[in-house]
Formats: structure tokens, sequence, C-alpha cells
């Protein structure tokens, strides 16, 4: 199999015993690898009756054909399993230099079954598999527990996934640090991680040499490289980071949500990513073949915000931790980053479930005795910061938190304004600014979620003329376009390749053709995407999807002036699109007969 080593390992914390399993090839054509081939293999392995906390549900590190090639950006994977968040799929992408390494040491996943008796890391070294004892560093942060297995290990550059403490003490929104400081960090795969007591894997593999079909893939990536420098969106993210986006979310578009999703005017330039680089930047990070190198490493001299160079804020945790809480102090933002990171927590969920206790304390719905003394007011960070750490423990009032938007909003009576779809809170990209982004956020795989259907990037311009993928008013119901784009994606995260690589559908099926031999097509590019997107539908309907949850909160359907120009998206009429393009029902959510013998995927 070209693009693939052909292989799972599989490891049973709870025998202590290892397999490895041979990849089949027409599933690999079918599914791809990612976000796609872990969905096919979950399946199989979950039901509704599968405890996402307990030993039953497996954890899969799942790369693709890309990764350990030449393709740019192609080296991310993805961590699957059932979510403890929202108890449906559960699925995060991470980048680093992990994914690589999974392939270097020869398998293209590894499925961990399970559960440790006590806590425990996982080594691989290449063909070698070792359970080792963990609890000299379990309860470390995620930086210290870095440090520790290096040492320990004595490789400096091994591929490493470690949690802090949240997934120690299974947050829900727990996230999984990839490397230096990526993150797994949406649904909750460090609470599932944590479960298992699996402090860190570690992978160390040495054959670099991943066959590829097209001698010509060098060539053709160099080609590629050379003409994607050119495009904005590359441009951008190389020269501020995800972060460079901030301004023109708030300012043009209204995008970037402020004072939890209530506020229309708020200025974030002191936080963006220009300011960052004029003021604390001092250097890049990229992930493995990554010619953007968006990551940002950053330095904050002196006081009560000082930190030694670390991982910069990127735009989310720039959302949630800054515009959301109307806090535009840089320095702060960048120590609150960081804490998140050391810690382990979803910049996304943890900041949207911190924003949502700031609220409610404003609006009067909660007093400081609910929040154990704390008194959130909006602009400051120390409030944040205290509710981090409580969160982190299950500490207090940190333990209802710890539980989500959804879970702690019911315990008030105010459910309704949890900033969430299914359970997982929405990303920085308001439904206001792009109406594409609503039917994205009501009928995501996983929740609320912005990866999966990217539709602030197509109603911006960037557009997939190959897939019908082309927007033309950024208020109007593309909801049929928003489909388009998500089985497009389910390609691109199951490939995989990273969503902030411009790469349009006749490039990416060039890369698939160069890489693994296959005469693949742009229809067959597009149909796989279907049958990816349709097979998640699949699982989340056998692990109690209702359609009742296809909705935005209240929250972001209230009108604001600014740039949104007042605009409430139609829900009603974007499910209607959406449900009749897909041909599936709208009222069990289930795909029709006909479309599941075209997918190949009946009898599931």
């Amino acid at each position: 199999m070209k693009g693939y080593r052909g292989k799972t390992l599989r490891i049973n914390l709870s025998t202590s015993e290892t397999s490895v399993e041979e990849l089949n090839e027409e599933l690999a054509r079918r599914f791809i690898g990612g976000a796609g081939l872990g969905t096919r293999l979950l399946y199989d392995m979950v039901d509704k009756d599968t405890n996402p906390l307990g030993p039953h549900n497996p954890l899969i590190f799942m790369t693709g054909p890309f990764c350990g090639t030449m393709v740019p950006t192609g080296s991310k994977a993805s961590l699957c399993a059932r979510s403890p968040y929202t108890g449906l799929l559960g699925y995060s992408t991470f980048g680093g230099h992990l994914g690589a390494d999974i392939k270097f040491a020869g398998y293209d996943g590894i499925i961990i079954t399970g559960q440790a008796s006590k806590p425990s890391y996982v080594l691989v070294e290449d063909g070698d598999v070792e359970i080792r004892d963990a609890r000299e560093i379990w309860g470390l942060n995620t930086e210290d527990t870095w440090n520790a297995l290096k040492e320990e290990t004595g490789y400096r550059n091994a591929g490493v996934a470690r949690i802090g403490i949240a997934g120690e003490n299974l947050v829900k929104f727990a996230s999984v640090i990839v490397d230096h400081y990526r993150a797994a960090g949406r649904t909750g795969m460090g609470a599932v991680m944590g479960s298992k007591r699996v402090k860190a894997l570690v992978v160390k593999g040495t054959d670099r040499k991943v066959p590829v079909y097209d001698d010509e893939l060098r060539e053709y990536t160099t080609m590629l490289n050379d003409d994607k420098r050119e495009d904005p969106t590359f441009v951008m993210y190389s020269d501020l980071g995800t972060a460079g986006y901030v301004d023109m979310a708030s300012i043009m578009y209204g995008s970037l949500p402020a004072g939890y999703y209530t506020v229309s005017d708020f200025d974030a330039y002191d936080i963006s990513g220009t300011t960052m680089r004029e003021k604390i930047l001092v250097g890049k990070s990229a992930c493995y073949r990554c010619p953007i190198g968006c990551g940002r490493r950053i330095k904050v001299e002196k006081g009560r915000y000082a930190t030694e160079e670390f991982a910069g804020p990127e735009l989310e945790i720039t959302g949630t931790m800054g515009s959301l809480i109307l806090n535009n102090n840089l320095e702060a933002l960048a120590y609150v980053s960081k804490q998140f990171d050391l810690l382990g927590v979803d910049f996304i969920s943890g900041g949207n479930t911190i924003a949502f206790a700031y609220y409610l304390f404003q609006e009067g719905i909660l007093t400081a005795s609910d929040l154990d003394g704390i008194e959130p007011e909006w602009g400051e960070v120390e409030s944040a910061l205290s509710l981090l750490e409580k969160i982190s423990k299950r500490d207090g009032v940190g333990d209802l938190l710890a539980e989500g938007s959804k879970s702690f909003g019911a315990e008030y009576g105010v459910e309704e304004l949890a900033a969430q779809v299914n359970g997982l809170e929405l990303p920085q990209h308001d439904p206001r600014g792009f109406s594409g982004m609503a039917i994205a956020y009501a009928t995501s795989p996983r929740g609320a979620c912005h990866m999966s259907a990217d539709m602030y990037n197509v109603q911006m311009g960037q557009q997939n003329e190959a897939l019908d993928i082309v927007s033309e008013d950024r208020f109007a119901n593309e909801a049929d376009i928003a489909a388009k784009q998500q089985d497009f994606r389910c390609v691109t995260n199951s490939a995989v390749i990273c969503n902030f690589y411009p790469i349009k559908a006749e490039e990416l099926t060039e890369l698939v053709q160069k890489v693994t031999g296959w005469d693949y097509s742009v229809s067959e590019l597009g149909m796989t995407g279907e049958r990816i997107f349709t097979l998640m539908r699949l699982l989340n309907l056998r692990l109690g999807y209702s359609t009742e949850n296809e909705k935005l909160p209240q929250i972001v359907m209230q009108p604001l002036e600014g740039p949104t120009e007042g605009h409430v998206p139609d829900m009603d009429a974007q499910l209607s699109t959406w449900y009749e393009y897909r041909k599936w029902d709208r009222k069990t959510g289930k795909p029709s007969t006909e479309q599941l013998e075209k997918l190949g995927l009946d009898g599931m």
C-alpha cells in the first residue's frame, strides 16, 4: 500500500497485551484515514451503552496517507473515541510531528483499549511497545511532563501526546497536548485518556521513508507551495498566526463574538496577531512539513503576566479569553493561554464555559457565593485564572463547571443561554457574521464545530469550483453549499491535510493519486467525503443523536448592530435546504435507503 504502512497497533491496557493488525486497503480507500477511518473503526467498537470514560471506549490515534510524506501540512492526525462530553462521536485533529512519528514507527494508527491499573505512559519505539509506570509524573503540568519524558526516555525529539491535571481529573473538555503545544482540544479526548490512566503516548519512529506511488510528488508539492505562498490566507497565517484574522473578523464581519455574544463593537486590535507581532513575538513554530508556520512563540519580559518563551495565543483563545470577556490586555491573554495549555483544557469549550460564568454573574443570575467568592468583571482575567484552576482540579464550583456550559446553565435554569450545540460550545465564528456557520454548527457530527465546515472562509471568497462550493452572500441561506463543504472537509480531515492550507479539490485529488496510486477523481473525492459524513451521522444515531438539538442557542439568535447589520440566520429555512440537498429525513435525521446504497453504506 502506497502512502500507508498497512498496519495498526492495538494496545490493551487492562491485559498489557499488544498486537499488530493489517489495514484493509479497500477500507482505506473508502474512508482514507484520520477522522474518516477512525470513525469507521469506532463504529464497530461502541454503541449507546458504551461508557465514554470506561475501559471499553477505545482511544484511536489515526494518521492519513499524506502523513510522513512531502505533502505540505499533510502530517496532521486525528484522535477518535466516543465523547464523554457530548456522548456522540468524538474526534479532534492535531498537528505537531506525532502523526509522522507514528508512520515512521511503522503504523497507520494506534488503538488503545482497556484501563491501566495505575498511572502509566505508553512508549512505542518502532516495533517495540512498552507500558511504563507514570506515577512519578502523574499530577505534573504538560510542560513538566514533556521534560520528564524526554529525560526518562532519552528522546529529545520523539512525538509526545500528554494530558495535564484536567485530563487526570476527567474534566469533560480536557485536551490532549501534542509536541510543541498543538492540541487535540475538542470533545474531551483528554478525559478519555485520563480515564485510561494514561498520562502520555511517546512514539519514536526511525523509518522515515513512507512509500509513495509517484516520484514526481516532490516536484508537484514544490509547485503547490510556490503557488499557495501568494494566497492571502497563507500569507496572513504565516505572518500573523491565526490571530491575524482578529481585526478582519471583528471590524469587517462582526464574526468575533464579544461580551459573551451580546456586544457588537468591541475593539480587539490590542489583542490581535498584528499587535502580538509588534509587542511580544519572539519566533514562529510549524508542524511537520508545514510551509505556513502559524504557531507563535512569545515572551513577556516583566510584570504580573511575565512568562518565559512559550506558545502564543491563537484565534480561539483570543476570542474566548479576549473578546468574549472584553479583555484587551495582550500580556494577560498570553498568560492565561499558557495556563490552559499547561493544565490541558480546551481553549474553546473551557474558555466559553468560563465566559458564560462571567456573563451570568454580570446579569445577576449568579452571585459571588455561587462562584466560591469569585466576582468576575468584564475585562479582567484574574477571575478566569481562578475558575480555570478550580475546573482543572474539580474544586468547588469547578466541579460543576468541568461538566461544561450546558450543564452549568441547566443548574441555574438558563441552559438556553449556553452557547453550545449538542453540548459542544461554539467556536469564535459568530453565525450572525456568516450565515453558513449556523447550519455548520447545527448539523456538525461532533457538536458546534468550525473545522467540519469552515463556511466563514467560503463566504469570504475561498471557493472550490470543482465541487460547486461557491458563495454569493455571507447572509444568504447557503445550506446546500455548507453540505458540500462538510463533505470536502471530511476528506481533508481524513487525508489528513490542514484546513489552513488553501487546497483546491482538483489539487487534493492529484495528491491522493500521486501518494497512493489510486485512480482517484474529483467525483470520487466528493463521494468519499459524503460517505464519511454519512457514516458519522449513522454512528451518532446509534449513540442517541436527536434532530431536536439541531438549533442554535438563544444567545446567538438575537440581532446585533454593527458589522453583522442586525442579521440573524433563519435556521428553519437552512435546515429545510440542507435536508433536501442531503436527501435525508428531517424528522428522524436518517439518511435515505437510496443514499446509503449509493455510498455503499447499506446494511450499517
